[in-house]
């Protein structure tokens, strides 16, 4: 499932929601509600076999008492599970906060997580999230890259970087993941090495590999020159014509990525780049634990933007990056803060 189908299902599900509380209030008496909003954590994105572990939290009883808590995920349990009792106690009589785990199974799919507070004579509360399972590697949920498994490529932390030699550089055909660096797509360690991880200016300069480093601007431009005489261009401006040769026509759990515009061509993946529409964050701001927690992230199936190694040397605390956008047959370039601006990486090095 797209991660832009995410989105389209919360409100489907909202609306939903909403003709059946509209129904019940015809029907019946109207009841008062819980205090609070009902909330929990889970991860966006998760691996095959991940077990997750989740607390309800956010609403209390208006006259002090215990709530209830049931929960189900769908597709995958025919009947909720109730956690937590009016007692304050768990099914087998046990003190309980309403926890709840689940193991995700290998299905590549979204999943729906409920959880419901209930307590007599009240509204019960509703929440859900929606959990996506992932797999990285050619056989995973990223496919139609054009990448093979007999491809040249290194190891660094135990993921694969595909290569390809250009004008005597070898340029990553997927994006870095190096986990030391960055924030991944949604926070979610699951989708980084999938999408690859975006990483601030200052860090990109520091996350490749030994023997790597980030592209120049001018190399950028060889590239798209190399592969398309026609795509010519000045320093940092934009480069004609070049989107489908970046492109690649990849899927995401069976998902396009880039849908198809007339503007743009079929898509060519000329470079064997597979160039991923990952979109772009803003990472916020960077905690003492290296993490990113208020990062958001924006463009997903949109966008693909990749930072040069160049500052802007007219305005401090910004640098250069390459970008694509779904609809647009050019490459462009932007300027990014280079701290709180996130983008992928491709690193690249002199080749051997």
């Amino acid at each position: 499932m797209s991660l832009r189908k995410l989105n389209t299902l919360f409100w489907v599900s909202m609306a939903l929601l909403a003709s059946v509380s509209c129904k019940k209030d015809d029907d019946d008496e109207v009841l008062p509600s819980l205090n609070g909003n009902l909330s929990f954590e889970v991860a966006e994105f998760v691996n095959p076999g991940y077990l997750a572990e989740m607390t309800p939290t956010g609403i209390y009883h208006p006259e002090g008492k215990e709530i209830g808590y049931h929960w189900k995920v769908t597709p995958g349990m025919s009947k909720p599970d109730t956690t937590r009792y009016e007692s304050g106690l768990s099914p087998d009589g046990k003190p309980s906060d309403g926890s709840f785990s689940y193991r995700f199974r290998d299905s590549l799919t979204t999943f729906t997580v409920s959880c419901y507070g209930f307590a007599k004579g009240y509204t019960s509360s509703y929440t859900s999230r929606y959990v996506t399972v992932v797999k990285p590697g050619l056989d995973g949920s990223l496919t139609g890259t054009g990448i093979n498994a007999d491809d040249r490529y290194i190891t660094v932390d135990g993921i694969r970087y595909y290569y390809k030699k250009h004008n005597g550089l070898d340029w990553m055909r997927n994006n870095l993941a190096t986990a030391s660096y960055g924030a991944p797509y949604a926070n979610a360690d699951a989708a980084g090495e999938i999408l690859g991880r975006f990483y601030s200016y200052e860090e990109a300069k520091n996350a490749c590999p030994e023997g790597w480093r980030l592209p120049t601007d001018k190399e950028w431009r060889e590239l798209a020159e190399q592969l398309n005489s026609d795509s010519k261009a000045e320093a940092y401006a934009t480069i004609p014509g070049i989107a489908a040769d970046f492109m690649a026509d990849v899927s995401f759990n069976g998902d396009k990525m880039w849908e198809y515009w007339p503007q743009v061509g079929e898509i060519t993946n000329k470079g064997k780049l597979a160039m991923i529409p990952a979109g772009y964050s803003n990472l916020g701001e960077r905690s003492d634990k290296g993490t990113y927690p208020t990062a958001s992230f924006f463009g997903a199936y949109e966008y693909a933007a990749f930072w040069t190694a160049d500052a802007v040397k007219d305005e401090n605390g910004m640098a250069y990056y390459r970008y694509l956008i779904c609809d647009q047959p050019d490459m462009y370039a932007g300027k990014g803060d280079i701290n709180t601006f996130g983008a992928s990486v491709r690193c690249v090095r002199e080749a051997e």
